[in-house]
C-alpha cells in the first residue's frame, strides 16, 4: 500500500528541529509589501470614518438636531448596525467556504461606503451651509444605516482575512499590528485636514466635513485595487489551512451558536469587550462636545487629535514588542490603564483652568491605550478562532469576528446614547455660552466618571483569557496532526 507523501507542516524554529516533528517550517509567509498591502484599504475607509467621532456635534451645531434626537438616531442605527454583524461574518464564511476568498465583500463595502459618507457628512451637497440649515431626522438616520451597513461588509472580511493570512501567534500580532498602523493613519489624515492653510479655521465645520470625504474617497479605489491584487485570499496552504474546512452547506443555526457559546475563550473576551466598548462608546460619544461646547478649546481639537494619534502610531511598535514579550493580555491591560487615568483627567479639566496641553496629555494616554487594544484584540481573537477550528473542525473566523464587531458597535451605541442623553437630561445646551453646574455635572459623568468605571472590570477579564503564544502553539500542532491523519486516511491506494 502506498501514497504520495504530504506536504511539509512546520512551526517556527523556536519549536526545534527535528526532522520527526509535527512542528517543521511553516508555510511561507507574506512579504512586507503584501502585508502592508493588506492593510492600505483601512487607512482609506478609517480616514472616511473619521468625521463620525465628532459628527454628534456637528449636526447639533450646524444643521439643528437636538442632543436626545441624536441620541435616538444613532441608537437605532448601530443596534441596526450591529444586528446586521452575524449575518454578514455567516454569509463571508459561507462565501469563503465555497470560493476561498472574502474578496468581493470588501470591494462592495468600500464603494458603498464612498457613496453613503458623501451624504452623511455632505447633506447639503456642494453649496454652502446656510444659517440655521436643518438636516431631517430620516434623512439623517436612513444615510446612517447604509453608511453601517458599508462599513460592516468591509470590516468584518477583512478582518477575518487577516486571521488566514497568519499562523503562529506573533505574526498575528504582525498582521494586525500593520492594520492599526494604516488605521491610526488614516484617523491622523483626517485630523489634519482642519489644520491645512486654506481652511478659515482649525475647528471642524462641515465643510471641512465636505473636503475631507473628497479626499479620503478618491485614496480608497487605488489602495482597495492594491490589496485586492496583491495579497492572497490565504497563505500559501498547508494541511491544516487545507482541512480547516469552509462551512459546511447544510450547517444550521443553531450549530453555529452552539460554536460560539461552547468556546469559553471566545466568551471571555466577549465580556471583556463589553466593559470597553460601553466606557469608549460614552466618551468618544461626548469627547468633541465637552472639548468645543464646554472647555472652549474647539479650535485646538484637531491639533491636539493630531498629535496623540502621532504618539499613538509611534506606541504601536511598543506595544507589540511587549505583546511578544510578555503576552497579549499583559500589553491590553496596561493599555487599559492608560485609558482609565486620561479619562479621569479628562473630567477634571475646566475652561478657567485648563489650557490646551492638558488636554493634550489625557488624550494622548487615551489614544496610546487605544492602539494597545487596536492590535491585541483582533489578534487574539484569531488565536481563538484557531482554537475553535481545532475544538470544532470548522473555520469561522467571519462568524467570530462579526461578534466582535457586533458587541463592539452595541456597546458603543448603548454607551454612546446614554453618554448623550445624561448630558440632555441634565440641561447641557451645545449653542449655549453659559452652563449651569447640574449640566456640567452631568456631561463630566457622561464622558469621564462613568467611562472609566466600565473599563475597569475589563480587566479582570482580560487576564482570564486562556490563550497564550504557547498554548496556541500547542493548537497548531494538534490541528496540524489532525490534518495529517486526514490526508492520509483518503490517500488512493495502489
Amino acid at each position: 500500500m502506498m501514497g504520495a507523501d504530504p506536504p511539509i507542516l512546520c512551526y517556527p524554529s523556536s519549536h526545534g528541529d527535528n526532522p520527526l516533528s509535527l512542528a517543521p517550517q511553516s508555510p511561507s509567509a507574506l512579504t512586507p509589501f503584501q502585508g502592508v498591502a493588506y492593510g492600505l484599504p483601512a487607512l482609506a475607509i478609517y480616514f472616511l470614518a473619521g468625521p463620525i467621532t465628532l459628527l454628534q456635534g456637528i449636526y447639533a451645531k450646524h444643521f439643528g438636531l437636538a442632543l436626545t434626537t441624536i441620541a435616538s438616531v444613532l441608537l437605532i442605527a448601530r443596534c441596526f448596525d450591529a444586528v446586521t454583524d452575524p449575518v454578514i461574518g455567516y454569509c463571508a464564511d459561507r462565501y469563503y467556504a465555497r470560493h476561498g476568498s472574502r474578496k468581493p465583500f470588501i470591494v462592495l463595502g468600500a464603494v458603498l461606503f464612498i457613496l453613503s459618507s458623501w451624504f452623511l457628512y455632505v447633506p447639503f451637497g456642494f453649496e454652502p451651509v446656510a444659517e440655521n440649515s436643518r438636516v431631517s431626522v430620516g434623512y439623517f438616520l436612513g444615510w446612517f444605516l447604509v453608511f453601517y451597513l458599508a462599513f460592516t461588509l468591509f470590516e468584518i472580511p477583512h478582518m477575518a482575512w487577516g486571521s488566514e493570512l497568519a499562523s503562529d501567534s506573533r505574526e498575528k500580532n504582525t498582521i494586525y499590528g500593520v492594520r492599526s498602523f494604516c488605521i491610526f493613519l488614516g484617523a491622523l489624515l483626517f485630523f489634519v485636514m482642519p489644520l491645512l492653510p486654506w481652511f478659515e479655521t482649525s475647528e471642524f465645520t462641515p465643510e471641512t466635513l465636505k473636503w475631507s470625504v473628497l479626499a479620503a474617497g478618491l485614496l480608497v479605489l487605488p489602495l482597495l485595487y492594491l490589496c485586492i491584487r496583491y495579497v492572497p485570499n490565504q497563505r500559501q496552504p498547508s494541511l491544516t489551512d487545507t482541512h480547516r474546512g469552509g462551512t459546511p452547506n447544510k450547517e444550521t443555526l443553531s450549530v453555529v451558536l452552539c460554536a460560539v457559546y461552547a468556546n469559553k475563550p471566545l466568551l471571555i473576551l466577549t465580556c471583556a469587550q463589553i466593559c470597553t466598548g460601553f466606557g469608549s462608546g460614552m466618551w468618544f460619544t461626548l469627547l468633541f462636545i465637552y472639548v468645543d461646547a464646554y472647555l472652549g478649546l474647539g479650535g485646538y481639537f484637531a491639533l491636539a487629535y493630531v498629535i496623540s494619534i502621532s504618539v499613538s502610531i509611534v506606541s504601536l511598535r511598543l506595544w507589540f514588542i511587549l505583546a511578544n514579550r510578555r503576552g497579549k493580555q499583559t500589553a491590553w491591560v496596561l493599555g487599559m490603564l492608560l485609558v482609565i487615568i486620561g479619562m479621569v483627567g479628562n473630567g477634571l479639566l475646566s475652561p478657567d483652568a485648563t489650557g490646551w496641553h492638558e488636554l493634550l496629555l489625557c488624550m494622548t494616554l487615551i489614544s496610546s491605550g487605544f492602539a494597545a487594544f487596536g492590535i491585541m484584540v483582533p489578534s487574539l481573537l484569531s488565536d481563538i478562532v484557531d482554537y475553535g477550528t481545532w475544538k470544532f473542525g470548522t473555520d469561522r473566523a467571519g462568524t467570530y469576528f462579526s461578534l466582535y464587531t457586533f458587541i463592539n458597535k452595541t456597546m458603543v451605541a448603548l454607551g454612546g446614547s446614554l453618554a448623550l442623553t445624561i448630558a440632555g437630561v441634565m440641561g447641557f445646551d451645545v449653542t449655549a455660552t453659559i452652563h449651569s453646574d447640574t449640566a456640567i455635572a452631568g456631561l463630566r459623568l457622561g464622558m469621564s466618571l462613568l467611562p472609566a468605571l466600565f473599563i475597569i472590570p475589563s480587566i479582570v477579564f482580560v487576564f482570564r483569557i486562556p490563550i497564550t503564544a504557547r498554548r496556541h502553539a500547542i493548537i497548531r500542532r494538534r490541528m496540524d496532526s489532525r490534518a495529517i491523519r486526514l490526508y492520509n486516511s483518503k490517500e488512493p491506494t495502489i
